[in-house]
């Protein structure tokens, strides 16, 4: 059987562990075989009663480390850098304590391992976490790692500049929190498929609620983080915001939109125009009767006239979309009220109608002052030519101001009608519904354009004999 000594060489060597051992009395020094292998000197080097700190790049932390271990009386320990005999840097974890022996003789002793591996690894993922880090935190668009449950455990500031929260209010909160309801079955089906091991990543155009409560459009790409047992650490989420590009979008579309309704309106209405004029004119040419052909030719000139109003009307159309945006100023609500119903005093007056106007303070609004003037213009008029027999008209104008739009709520008491039957041509070109004869069909078509050329909406309720209720919603900036 192998000596103690034998053995515990051979196991030292198997372990990757370098031995000394040096009595501080009479300056004898012991290194094993492998201690002389991570120094990569040979065999007939003579060891130093300073464990070899010539070697290290910096001596003087072995020396005080042996100073430390006499006076303490402690083990001692650290990782330091050397060079070897062969001119080789390495990590080096050097272990010392001290005993003393029968003769009171203070015996300084450990071990000797090379961790370079292990400290270079080390420092890579330092380095890398230093760069991630880095690389998370000044991001130009969202970033958060989110846990497994959907917390955000980490939020970089491009994400809280985007929901105006600070990392504070946003780290330990569920990112469901912050996700527009109508998004979020969505997104979470994806984040299981994603925990499932189903994809590897997603990306999808979902809605964040901001601070303040409106809503974001983003481009959010999500990827999962696994342990080495591919158990789920974190998601990485990346939000880009898209608003503007939306908003861009959803324009072109309602423009396209636009544009085909129009070019339908062209198509149809100066059709009919031409067909008729034709027809006269074939009448008129085939007519032997002096009587007739007058009344035929009396008819022709109202054609042409009806053809006039129908471009002029058009042209309206065009010079909404071609001029609306450049002509917005900052417009008082109440006070374009006022004027307008100044305008119409007369009518008002007439008709012995009342208008109501509600709000809390006068709300400023960016639009465009003619469409605004025009707008008012349409629907008080409209209020009092369809007013209801038995009774005076009444005219309500609620203003509501949000946090970044105006709803404006006008109200009538007037005939109303049954939307079933017209409230999808309400707003049509030339759509009229109570019979009169100077009706022409313009004016809600006008207020439908100029409100949408403003990036607003409008719609409305109502039912026979109960007046109409339009609701509108416009931007303030």
């Amino acid at each position: 059987m192998q000596t103690k000594i034998e053995l515990y060489q051979l196991v030292s060597a198997l372990a990757g562990l370098g031995i000394y051992e040096r009595n501080l009395s009479t300056g004898a020094v012991y290194w094993n075989e492998y201690f002389r292998e991570i120094l990569e000197v040979d065999a007939e080097y003579q060891p130093d009663g300073e464990i070899a700190a010539i070697f290290y790049k910096n001596p003087d932390e072995v020396r005080s480390m042996i100073r430390q271990a006499v006076a303490l009386g402690k083990p001692q320990q650290a990782t330091l850098q050397l060079v070897s005999a062969k001119g080789n840097l390495k990590w080096v974890k050097i272990r010392m304590h001290v005993r003393t022996d029968q003769t009171t003789n203070d015996i300084i002793y450990g071990t000797f391992e090379d961790v370079t591996e292990e400290v270079v690894l080390k420092q890579l993922l330092e380095e890398r976490e230093r760069r991630f880090v880095q690389a998370f935190s000044h991001a130009p668009i969202g970033m958060a790692l989110v846990s497994p449950e959907g917390r955000w455990m980490r939020i970089n500031d491009s994400l809280c500049t985007l929901l105006g929260f600070d990392e504070q209010e946003l780290t330990g909160r569920f990112f469901r929190d912050c996700t527009h309801p109508d998004d979020l079955d969505a997104d979470l089906e994806k984040m299981q498929q994603l925990l499932a091991g189903e994809i590897i990543s997603y990306s999808m155009e979902k809605r964040y609620i901001h601070k303040s409560g409106h809503f974001i459009w983003a481009l959010l790409n999500v990827s999962i983080v696994r342990d080495e047992d591919q158990q789920p650490l974190y998601f990485i989420s990346q939000i880009k915001d898209i608003t503007e590009r939306k908003k861009n979008t959803d324009t072109i579309r309602a423009q396209n939109e636009r544009l085909l309704n129009f070019a339908h309106i062209v198509s149809h209405n100066l059709r009919s125009h031409a067909g008729n004029i034709r027809m006269l004119t074939n009448m008129i040419s085939l007519e032997t009767d002096a009587a007739e052909r007058e009344i035929l030719i009396s008819m022709l000139d109202t054609n042409a006239e009806n053809l006039l109003s129908t471009l002029a009307g058009l042209n309206e159309v065009v010079k909404i979309h071609d001029e609306g945006l450049s002509g917005r100023e900052v417009v008082s609500l109440c006070s374009e009220i006022s004027r307008v119903t100044t305008i119409l005093s007369a009518s008002i007056i007439r008709e012995k109608a009342t208008v109501l106007v509600r709000t809390d303070s006068d709300v400023e609004v960016l639009f465009n002052k003619a469409y605004l003037e025009s707008l008012f213009i349409n629907l008080i008029t409209n209020s009092l030519k369809y007013c209801h027999p038995d009774r005076a008209p009444e005219i309500t104008i609620t203003i509501e101001a949000l946090l970044g739009s105006v709803n404006i709520i006008y109200s009538d008491n007037g005939s109303g009608l049954d939307m079933g039957l017209h409230g999808h041509k309400l707003f049509g070109l030339y759509k009229t519904f109570h019979g009169n004869e100077d009706a022409r069909g313009l004016g809600l078509f006008l207020v439908k354009n100029q409100v949408e050329a403003m990036g607003g909406t409008i719609t409305a309720e109502s039912s026979p004999g109960n007046g109409i209720t339009f609701y509108i919603n416009i931007s303030k900036n």
